[in-house]
């Protein structure tokens, strides 16, 4: 394609102003070299940068055609205007220059005058074979052109003046960011997040089953997944699933409370939180009774609460589904550790996180006395021994689309001398309205009262779909029959494997450093100041070159 237009480009020249048809293959071979050149020198100078020869094509590409539009806007008044033609190709070689400009600085160097020169590389050897020959084209005068390129300067000092507390540049983290996206190197990107990072105390909570020779571990991380693969804990349910089967247990990671402020900054801290879990469940003695009250089953508002209470541990399970739902708001359940905390309950609180585009509804803030009234429904009934059955889908055959990750779908069968109930996990991101009512009628029609649909919320997946939430939530690439058909073959499984268990509920608290609120605010601040600035040059910006355009055709 930048063959064509530097062809149309030249051949524009050469049929309207005479001038030599040695342009043509000159400005051919011209811009052969630049793509090559302008790659090499723009990897030499940072090594890391995300240059390469398809993309400088593809930024040649662009710029060129933007070229070849100034000059076709010359060609209908070049009979009657002298010197247009020759205006407009000089204008349109800064036009080039400029936009080549922004791109290279903006993305592929940080130096903004290696950028000036390194972008000059393509437009200036054309137009000076074009000077050379045709003696037309050698009385272009490149005022307005300059005039341009002076623009798209105080452009990029201006946006890249706009910086984060910690001093990080505008243009620095688009580049970070792109690094992250284009080549999968989130260095940069997490040493910016490693800067506001500071430690907090981690609580993992781990329910451990033994079952014959098999131990199952239902894991509820402190730590939250994000924020985008593959930054920071993106993977934590991955690596923990994965870390845990490699020790010979089997995992289902649920999704705590909170948000992406309890993000780890760096990949490698998360792998080393998910080693330090799977050590953690293996040093555990499993010996305990397996004793059980509940499920006691509350609605408040939009609000579905589902409570578990193994001896003095509580393990509430929250969903807002049907209605829309993200992340808990864990204002809206602040109560809940301090009623707990009254009755001599250890808390867990799982966020079912599934139900990512329902009907919106206002997420109320459950009062303290709600939840008091909650956990003593449930310590009063009765206390009954269960055994445990546990299948998952990695262990089958089941195929699924990019909707789910590599933890697959769990089911945890707990089942006492009355009754059966089952937990269905899925290592996804959120899910569609409606499947977690497919789910509970697939797991009744097995003859089981159903728990919860619950996600793990991974982050392996996002940011790399092309969808306006940037993943797939569960049952968007694969289907619900497909999923509702696999989780009704797993009850099967698991209830066919129910076995008497010991049973331990184990708490481990960490120092790990997380991102926290500021760094989301601070980088959420920049972007929108500079996404303001750009719109503002924009509306500037756009108008001038059309004057200068204008004015080109006829000075």
């Amino acid at each position: 394609m930048v063959v064509l237009f530097t062809l149309a480009l030249s051949g524009i020249l050469v049929l309207y102003e005479r001038t030599s048809l040695l342009l043509v293959p000159l400005a051919l071979i011209s811009t052969t070299v630049s793509a090559g050149l302008i790659s090499w020198s723009t990897r030499l100078i940072d090594p890391k940068s995300i240059s390469s020869l398809r993309r400088i094509l593809g930024l040649l590409i662009v710029s060129t055609a933007i070229w070849l539009i100034a000059v076709l806007v010359a060609v209908p008044v070049t009979f009657a205007l002298k010197n247009a033609l020759a205006n407009e190709f000089m204008f349109g070689a800064f036009l080039a220059w400029s936009f080549e400009l922004t791109v290279i600085n903006g993305v592929f160097l940080r130096s903004l005058g290696q950028s000036l020169v390194i972008s000059a590389i393509h437009p200036i050897p054309i137009v000076l074979a074009a000077v050379l020959l045709s003696p037309s084209a050698s009385l272009a005068i490149p005022v307005p052109g300059v005039v341009a390129i002076l623009m798209i300067l105080v452009f990029l000092v201006s946006i890249n003046r706009l910086k984060t507390k910690n001093g990080i540049h505008s243009l620095e983290v688009l580049r970070a960011f792109l690094k992250t996206w284009v080549v999968k190197d989130p260095s940069e990107l997490e040493t910016f997040f490693s800067a506001y990072a500071k430690k907090d105390t981690v609580s993992t909570d781990v329910l451990i089953a033994q079952a014959r020779d098999k131990k199952t571990a239902l894991v509820v991380p402190g730590v939250h997944p994000g924020p985008f693969a593959p930054v920071g804990s993106y993977n934590v349910s991955e690596l923990i699933h994965d870390d845990l089967k490699k020790s010979g247990a089997a995992a289902v990671v649920l999704h705590g409370t909170g948000g992406h402020e309890r993000n780890v900054p760096a990949n490698n801290l998360a792998k080393e939180y998910a080693e330090t879990i799977t050590k953690f469940v293996n040093e555990q003695k499993v010996t305990g009774r397996p004793l059980m009250r509940g499920p006691q089953r509350s609605t408040i508002g939009i609000t579905r609460v589902t409570t578990l209470v193994f001896g003095h541990q509580a393990l509430t399970i929250v969903s807002n589904a049907p209605y829309l739902s993200d992340d808990l708001d864990p204002v809206a359940i602040a109560g809940a550790s301090g009623a707990a905390d009254d009755l001599g309950l250890r808390l867990t609180v799982v966020d079912a996180h599934n139900s990512v585009d329902g009907k919106e509804a206002p997420q109320e803030t459950i009062p303290r006395e709600e939840w008091l009234r909650i956990f003593n429904q449930a310590l009063r009934l009765p206390e009954t021994e269960f055994k445990i059955g546990v299948a998952t889908s990695n262990d089958t055959d089941f195929q699924h689309g990019s909707d789910i990750s590599d933890g697959g779908i769990s089911v945890v069968v707990l089942a006492s001398e009355k009754s059966k109930h089952a937990l269905v996990s899925v290592d996804s991101n959120n899910a569609k309205s409606g499947l977690r009512e497919k789910v509970e009628e697939e797991i009744r029609n097995h003859g089981m009262e159903f728990l919860d649909l619950c996600t793990s919320d991974t982050h392996k997946l996002a940011a790399r779909n092309r969808t306006s939430r940037g993943y797939f939530a569960l049952g968007e690439q694969t289907t619900f029959s497909a999923i509702t058909d696999c989780i009704g073959k797993l009850a099967k499984k698991a209830d066919d494997d129910i076995n008497g268990c010991t049973f331990l509920v184990a708490r481990l608290d960490s120092s790990l450093p997380l991102i926290g609120q500021e760094s989301l605010n601070d980088f959420a601040r920049l972007t929108g100041r500079a996404f303001s600035l750009t719109k503002t040059f924009a509306k500037v910006i756009l108008p001038s070159m059309l004057l200068l355009l204008a004015i080109s055709l006829f000075y």
